[in-house]
């Protein structure tokens, strides 16, 4: 349960904003000052700790929730900021002076469409009963625009919300401006956190493994009702999406091993989301329960045309309010979407398709998604009884506003269309071009295995059936492959664009796949709900509709994007055959991956819920990005001459670097090791020191690259070594590592099995031969470090 209970509603009072004072911003001296509380304060409570968005080149905006309106609302910014208490902080608030200390007043907006119903997961003293149906719920929003700062500072920052003679104050946190071009920045990917049993041990060993993270990309379905508050705040499972996402939940996993309590990451790092399926709300009017409207979504067409028909009895004066109020409630909302976050707003689509510059990435977040229907496929009209992505219920027929419209897509990307335009004008603008980091982000990608890339992501092509009256007796969709909107037109637009990678989720696992001119396409939302992989080696099949349809349009295995999917680089999984696959599918594991600025790279890793001793491992790594460009002086300062010293002979090689996949290893195991740097083709030796023994000679390749994976012989003495490379040129590199007794290894064993798989009842056999011993003990490949960033 979330750690931090709000107490029921209270009875909003008048907003009173404060002013400003004009205190100058200290950075923190961290070096020598105590890790701040992060806890709050005081006898109110938050709904939410606070979270960062949309920075500017001086300054980011803070927000943060609570279920009252409160008379002030403000952060508290500047390195006096963690030594306040709580009444301190108040008087603060309302214009005492402490050094060190600027106070930035808050706007504050309740929520527009937040609800509870039955089915929402609260204490039973104030759940909804079924009767009372669609219970909306107060929830406040609060904002504050910091500015002034520094470019490259990060400064403590506290928020504080009173109400009457109560007070709340936030843990202390830290913020910073915009990065500059060539900062080192740490990015978590992400996606499809939904509330998920894993989704806190993901979120927590993230961090861990991470530590400073500088910037959240989640390619959408942050929970799975946008319209219900408990989702993103309080659910008592433990796992809401900003308790998760800050560290303050606590849910079993789903193999009931321990508790994890989510990371705390957004306290201090931007959050830059993407619109996925589940935070579309379907239509609102007649519905009893969340539920039900989230998934009776009406084309926007429809609900206009519906609204024409009772235009004069609804709204009899025309006003243009209510009109788009009712096509909303009719049709499909984005609004608490919308109103959660802070978001550019300068595209055709607003908040729903945005582009940002953070450092050196130039990111694009595209609004790239439809409903989801189940797969029910009947060849007789007469018995269809629901709608399905296939179909219509016989029943819904005369009545539009009932019928599904199979999966459509809820804001198109055809060419011709607003965003295909505005797209193709962002990818050509100097600020995505002249990124060292171009990366689109998107909920449906082009490329995938998974269940959801089926049926093609195309507008539905309906096809009325009549009898031989000519009357329509049943309605059915078809998704051809030409009209799939992200192969036909994204996929070239991407191509041509030079787009470094292309960020998606909907499917729950991960895979990757690279096309000839260098686009990266990966999705890593396995949180530890997998929908399933489906290729020949994963066991498993898509279910696809019977005759009448046309199955030339549909695929059982294998990505309809056309491209082979990557195998891990580092330590893939295994079928039971002994074959690497190109995927990860497991409810067992929560993997995570992280775009390194200053490493040019996207790192993916794997974390096994059953064994909580081992961390988190490197499972695939792969370049990325443009190198810093270090500006050339025409015409050098002259330098006065050194004093001679002793310098290093230029024909001396230099040192390749080398890289473990973990630092310790039972004796007996297996070690992947990967190495830069070296000459074309030149031989390797691989040794283990001190007492050197060879365990193997491989050769580099085109690149001066090697990747290579050796067994620590079973006899080595337990305690510390070196992994030593030794190249044909002379060039030597080292690593320490530590190896462990057979019988002390804490790795997990080797096993095989059916995997436990939401949303699928098709088992997948697969092993985690290697990757058992590629984890073994406390291997890591990052060591763990403060998560809120000491940088000053």
């Amino acid at each position: 349960m979330n750690r931090r209970r709000s107490r029921a509603a209270t009875a909003a009072l008048g907003a009173l904003l404060c002013t400003s004072l004009a205190l100058p911003l200290a950075p923190a001296a961290y070096a020598d000052v105590a890790v701040p509380a992060t806890d709050p304060s005081g006898d109110l409570a938050l709904l939410s700790d606070p979270f960062l968005q949309l920075p500017t080149v001086d300054g980011v905006h803070v927000v943060w929730t609570t279920e009252y309106e409160g008379d002030m609302n403000v952060a508290l910014v500047g390195q006096g900021v963690a030594a306040l208490t709580t009444e301190e902080a108040r008087a603060a608030a309302n214009g005492t002076a402490f050094p060190d200390v600027a106070v930035f007043p808050a706007s504050s907006a309740m929520f527009s469409r937040l609800a509870e119903d039955s089915g929402s997961r609260l204490p039973e003293e104030i759940l909804p009963a079924a009767e009372d149906g669609i219970s909306a719920r107060e929830v406040w929003r609060h904002e504050a625009m910091v500015d002034g700062l520094s470019a490259g500072e990060r400064v403590d920052y506290r928020v504080v919300s009173t109400d009457g003679d109560g007070t709340v104050v936030s843990g202390t946190f830290s913020l910073a401006p915009s990065p500059q071009a060539g900062d080192d920045l740490r990015v978590l990917i992400t996606s499809d956190h939904q509330a998920m049993a894993n989704t806190p041990a993901n979120l927590q060993m993230a961090a861990e493994t991470i530590g400073d993270i500088d910037a959240v990309f989640l390619a959408g379905d942050l929970v799975n009702h946008p319209d219900r508050a408990s989702e993103w705040f309080d659910d008592t499972r433990g796992s809401a999406f900003f308790a998760a996402l800050q560290g303050n939940g606590g849910r079993v996993d789903n193999n009931g091993v321990q508790e994890y309590v989510g990371g705390e990451i957004v306290q201090n790092a931007v959050l830059f989301p993407a619109v996925g399926n589940h935070e579309v709300q379907g239509r609102i009017d007649g519905k009893t329960t969340i539920g039900s409207s989230f998934g009776a979504p009406v084309p926007v067409e429809v609900a206009q045309a519906e609204y024409e028909l009772v235009a004069a009895e609804v709204n009899p004066t025309g006003d243009a309010d209510i009109e788009a109020q009712w096509i909303e409630d009719n049709s499909f909302s984005t609004t608490t979407y919308e109103e959660m976050f802070t978001l550019p707003e300068d595209s055709p689509g607003g908040e729903t398709y945005y582009a940002v510059t953070f450092g050196d990435i130039r990111l694009v977040s595209l609004y790239s998604t439809r409903i989801w229907r189940g797969t029910g496929a009947q060849a007789d009209p007469a018995a269809r009884t629901s709608n399905t992505r296939y179909q219509e219920a016989a029943a819904n027929l005369d009545s539009p506003l009932d019928q599904g419209y199979g999966e459509f897509v809820f804001e198109s990307l055809e060419q011709g269309s607003e965003q295909y335009e505005w797209l193709e004008a962002e990818l050509a603008s100097d600020e995505f071009q002249d990124a060292r980091f171009r990366v689109v982000m998107l909920h449906e990608g082009p490329q995938g295995l998974g269940d959801n890339v089926m049926p093609h992501f195309a507008q539905p092509t309906r096809i009325e059936e009549t009898n031989d009256e000519g009357e329509v007796v049943g309605i059915r969709y078809e998704y051809e492959p030409e009209n799939n909107m992200l192969l036909n037109d994204l996929t070239p637009l991407l191509e041509e664009a030079g787009v470094d990678l292309v960020h998606n989720g909907h499917s729950h696992l991960w895979n990757r796949f690279a096309s000839e001119n260098g686009v990266n396409y990966i999705e890593t939302s396995n949180t530890g709900n997998t929908y399933g992989a489906y290729h020949e080696l994963s066991g498993r099949t898509r279910p696809l509709p019977p005759e009448p349809w046309d199955a030339s349009n549909y695929l059982s295995v294998g990505n309809p994007g056309g491209l082979e999917p990557v195998v891990p680089n580092v330590a893939p999984f295994f079928t039971e055959g002994g074959e690497p696959q190109p995927f990860v599918q497991s409810n067992d594991l929560a993997v995570f991956a992280m775009l390194d600025t200053g490493a040019n790279e996207l790192v993916s890793y794997a974390y096994d819920v059953r064994t909580p001793e081992v961390e988190p491992w490197v499972i695939d790594r792969f370049s990325l990005g443009r190198e810093v460009e270090v500006p050339v002086d025409p015409e050098p300062t002259p330098t006065p001459t050194p004093e001679p010293t002793e310098t290093t002979d230029p024909s001396e090689p230099a040192a390749p670097s080398l890289m473990l996949s973990a630092s310790t290893v039972v004796a007996g195991g297996e070690l992947a090791l990967t190495a830069s740097g070296l000459e074309a083709g030149e031989q390797v030796r691989i040794e283990l020191h001190s007492d050197p023994v060879l365990l193997d000679t491989v050769s580099a390749d085109a690149a001066g690259d090697l990747a290579a994976t050796v067994t620590i012989p079973a006899g080595t003495e337990p305690g510390a070594h070196e992994i030593v490379i030794v190249a044909e040129s002379g060039a030597t590199a080292r690593a320490d590592l530590t190896v462990t007794a057979d019988d002390v290894a804490g790795a997990p064993a080797a096993e095989s099995g059916d995997l436990a798989a939401t949303g699928s009842t098709v088992p997948a056999g697969f092993i985690l031969a290697g990757v058992a011993l590629l984890a073994a003990g406390a291997a890591a490949t990052f060591v763990a470090v403060r998560r809120r960033s000491l940088r000053g």
